[in-house]
């Protein structure tokens, strides 16, 4: 580090704006309006990789979270924004690789919907 400033790189790092990671050459556009509802899938592990799998999302930069629905058979809620599903089913196909688990599609209807007229017997 150098001298002057405690978050300085020194003299033979780069800025930081040039080596964020990933970021380069991306530019942004328009702000996404922000989601009604948040997007959900269920993921089935071995109890003992729920460690693991924590850790491998938060190097993801926490593009989602995940809630425990049942400690024994390892089921787990992940819940990330609607905008972001390829993002997160790229994130998980490359978690697939060091950790064994499954992904099913959240089970609830879509909320949004109007429910259905009962039939009348």
């Amino acid at each position: 580090m150098g001298a002057g400033r405690p978050n300085d790189p020194g003299p033979d790092m780069p800025p930081p704006a040039l080596y964020r990671m990933g970021r380069a050459g991306r530019r942004a556009g328009p702000p996404l309006p922000p989601p009604r509802r948040s997007a959900r899938l269920l993921l089935r592990l071995t109890p003992e990789h729920i460690a693991l799998f924590r850790f491998l999302l938060e190097a993801y930069d926490n593009l989602a979270y995940f809630t425990v629905l049942e400690r024994r058979t390892a089921l787990l809620k992940l819940v990330f924004s609607p905008q972001r599903e390829r993002a997160i089913r790229r994130a998980l196909s490359e978690m697939a690789r060091s950790l064994p688990f499954t992904v099913e599609d959240w089970p609830l209807p879509d909320l949004s919907l109007p429910p259905r007229p009962a039939d009348r017997a």
